[in-house]
């Protein structure tokens, strides 16, 4: 399979690492000592059309295919872990409305971010539950013409800063998980309260804190799709393909600051730079190697995302991102190792990327339940519920 890019996303990518040299990477570090929201980098990314990535073009976003937004997430996180993943987490709900939403839903919540710059939370997860979307005790009834929600949903990125946030629940009365209704809340909506803090090893500048819905009103025209919609459509399951996307762009930062380290410093009382110890030279070829193995997969998974029908949607995400969870992990592992003990102080990016993969690769699925829908794909053995849990 032909991986080179067109004229058009050597443009994107081009675009994309100057966005993540000149604006995210100065800031990654200040927003992960501090655990605040990227805010001047959202506004960059809006300025440069990239929150509206995934917006359809005839509502004035740039309409990207799944290879072409792939290529762009990993040039972000090359710049910074945290805004490239709450950038993805947003663009997969623009996913979700161009798949879930009338035409009256979309030209109201599309020039929101074309125009406004606004982005959209997802919030899937339950503080008793395995990750993904888990909706067993956020519940969504009707009421008076309308709906109602209550529940608590747990790692909810960008709460506090996400101008909606789409929440998974259940739809009261319905069999589980065809009961799964999305639907979308503002920010200000007197139901929703923040009760958990966010201080953790990594992705600190995420924000996602377990949030509190209290008889939370809605009108039908905030729910998107008909329930069990979301799930057969398998929009979900592209949460899964960009991380692998954005662990991949971990990856390289990682070792590119190792092979620039090893060109350029030396122990006494060897003269000769690292770069020519053989010891670091087999270091970096299986970084390198590894790297170059999950990169090919996530782009063949890219490549056949189109076209694939929901179930294998599911397994080639999970073998994207099992490889490139894998891959990022000993990468920067390997590369706090060859750097050495200079790697722990926060003037270099070696530690901070080390945390950040390894809180990222958590989500799901993770590499457990990544090799159980491989797994399972290959022995023939359909599993509706899994698949539910890992589309959001």
């Amino acid at each position: 399979m032909d991986f080179d890019p067109t004229p058009t996303q050597r443009d994107l990518i081009a675009r994309a690492a100057a966005v993540a040299r000149e604006s995210l990477a100065p800031r990654a570090a200040t927003y992960d000592q501090t655990a605040a929201y990227p805010w001047e980098s959202w506004h960059d990314l809006w300025a440069q059309g990239f929150l509206a990535a995934a917006v359809p073009t005839e509502y004035g976003g740039m309409g990207l295919d799944m290879p072409s937004y792939i290529l762009v997430l990993e040039q972000l996180a090359q710049g910074c872990t945290n805004t490239t993943m709450t950038l993805h987490m947003h663009s997969v709900v623009q996913m979700y409305l161009g798949v879930l939403a009338t035409s009256a839903q979309k030209a109201r919540f599309y020039p929101e971010v074309v125009e406004g710059g606004k982005l959209f939370g997802s919030w899937g997860s339950e503080p008793d539950r395995r990750g993904g979307a888990s909706v067993g005790g956020t519940i969504i009834a009707p009421l008076d013409g309308g709906y109602v929600i209550d529940g608590e949903k747990h790692f909810c990125t960008m709460a506090g800063a996400a101008h909606r946030c789409m929440v998974h629940c259940a739809m009261q009365g319905l069999a589980s998980p065809q009961n799964l209704q999305v639907a979308l809340l503002p920010h200000d909506h007197p139901g929703l309260k923040i009760t958990g803090e966010w201080d953790t090893l990594g992705m600190r500048a995420t924000v996602s804190p377990s949030v509190t819905l209290a008889s939370c009103e809605v009108p039908p025209d905030d729910l998107l799709g008909t329930p069990g919609e979301s799930l057969r459509s398998g929009v979900g399951l592209a949460f899964g393909l960009g991380y692998a996307a954005v662990y991949v762009g971990i990856a390289q930062r990682a070792l590119d600051f190792t092979i620039d380290f090893c060109k350029t410093h030396h122990f006494e009382p060897d003269p000769a730079p690292r770069a020519y110890d053989p010891l670091v030279q087999h270091h970096v070829a299986e970084m390198t190697m590894a790297l170059e193995g999950a990169r090919l997969v996530l782009y063949q998974s890219a490549c056949r995302w189109q076209t694939a029908p929901v179930v294998q949607r599911a397994v080639l995400a999970a073998r994207a991102k099992y490889v490139a969870t894998t891959a990022a992990l000993m990468i920067t592992s390997k590369a706090v190792q060859v750097v050495g003990g200079r790697s722990a102080h926060r003037r270099y990016p070696l530690e901070r990327l080390l945390r950040d993969v390894r809180t990222a690769t958590l989500m799901p699925p993770n590499v457990d339940r990544s090799m159980e829908l491989i797994g399972k794909a290959m022995l023939d053995v359909t599993d509706e519920a899994l698949l539910a849990r890992h589309a959001g």
